[in-house]
């Protein structure tokens, strides 16, 4: 296999090698200055170049759309390769997983088109995440130190808690969860505001009702690197009833 053009490539370096390969249809590699690389058949996309145009030289697969994921390390690179009969996979160095190609029968693994449907749109021409929908499950509830009480779940992945007695003044919500299964670092990002007696019926005591709802952070918002997928969800709204 020919090394990858240094007109072309002129950030190659000297001592560059091959590391990893696969293929099946197309070929892919990893090279060892952690970019992706591909050729052969590019029908679909499958080289991840961002065009459709067959190669019988290596050409680097590219790096997914910073404008599209910010939060994309800037040392990124891909560590591990795999080519499908119409479509190709990566490892990034990020943990997420990547896909490009066909998507015909949702191969990429981003829910963008219904499965077993095809149309010559149904494709990716440059790598995009891989997403993996876990679910959330909130377990507990605490005001700074005080755990609420009668946590409730709600409708998709809400609960209701009662707030334990404190102070009049601003506390941190501490919410305890699973994603898929596995428990989570406490989520800190909300505040509940205990107002002064008077101010709302039973302010400040047991019974005050905390909905807490949690929404769906894009990759672009929120990376979850290391769980290997493409969106993470967090706490995004707190309303006392």
């Amino acid at each position: 296999v020919k090394t990858p053009d240094r007109n072309t490539y002129p950030d190659l370096p000297k001592d560059f090698t091959y590391m990893q390969v696969s293929a099946r249809g197309h070929s892919l590699a990893v090279g060892s200055d952690g970019n992706a690389y591909a050729w052969g058949n590019n029908s679909n996309g499958r080289l991840g170049d961002g065009t459709t145009t067959d190669r019988h030289t290596p050409v680097r697969v590219k790096t997914p759309d910073r404008n599209t994921y910010p939060d994309l390390p800037k040392d990124f690179t891909y560590v591990q390769v795999s080519a499908g009969s119409t479509h190709s996979l990566a490892l990034g160095s990020d943990g997420n997983a990547y896909a490009w190609g066909n998507n015909g029968y949702g191969q990429l693994g981003n829910d963008s088109i219904p499965i077993g449907e095809y149309n010559g749109k149904a494709r990716s021409l440059v790598p995009v995440p891989v997403s993996f929908n876990l679910q959330l499950v909130i377990t507990g509830v605490r005001f700074d130190s005080n755990a609420g009480t009668n946590l409730t779940r709600g409708e998709g992945s809400s609960v209701t808690v009662f707030t334990p007695a404190h102070q009049p003044g601003t506390v941190t919500v501490s919410v305890d969860y699973t994603l898929g299964g596995a428990p989570q670092t406490p989520d800190t990002s909300l505040k509940y505001t205990y107002l002064p007696a008077g101010v709302l019926p039973k302010a400040g005591g047991e019974g005050i009702l905390l909905a807490l709802i949690t929404g769906t952070v894009s990759m672009g918002g929120v990376m979850a690197s290391r769980r290997h997928r493409q969106e993470t969800r967090q706490l995004s709204h707190a309303s006392h009833e």
